[in-house]
């Protein structure tokens, strides 16, 4: 019976830890692949949701794409209505829904990966 019993303590733990290394962490990219422009607006809403953690920026999250061998940052916000083109790393807007690159690049992009996401962030 003891042997048991140390026997599922580390499959315990390892699971625990397994659980801890979810899949939400791995979607966040390192912050050196993250362009200043956006660490700063990064840095803005943080500073907002410390002081309003319910503030509108809360439901928002920076999206990174790839598109011909380049990354491309979106902001995604439920509770927003704002439409912005995709912001290249050197932060240049791509276009506007009527551009046809932009058209391209939503058929093309791949690679979804969450930059950064506030605390109540669902996808839609």
């Amino acid at each position: 019976m003891n042997v048991l019993l140390a026997m599922k303590n580390p499959i315990i733990l390892i699971s625990v830890a397994l659980v801890m290394l979810s899949c939400e962490k791995d979607y966040l990219i390192p912050k050196e692949d993250i362009p200043d422009w956006l660490k700063t607006r990064i840095e803005i809403s943080d500073k907002l949701l410390k002081d309003k953690p319910k503030a509108m920026d809360a439901y928002g999250a920076w999206i990174r794409y790839e598109w011909k061998n380049d990354y491309y940052f979106e902001y995604s916000n439920i509770l927003s209505s704002y439409i912005g083109g995709p912001i290249t790393f050197q932060g240049d807007t791509l276009g506007y829904i009527t551009d046809p690159r932009v058209m391209d690049y939503a058929q093309n992009r791949c690679c979804k990966q969450y930059v950064w996401k506030g605390p109540r962030f669902k996808e839609f």
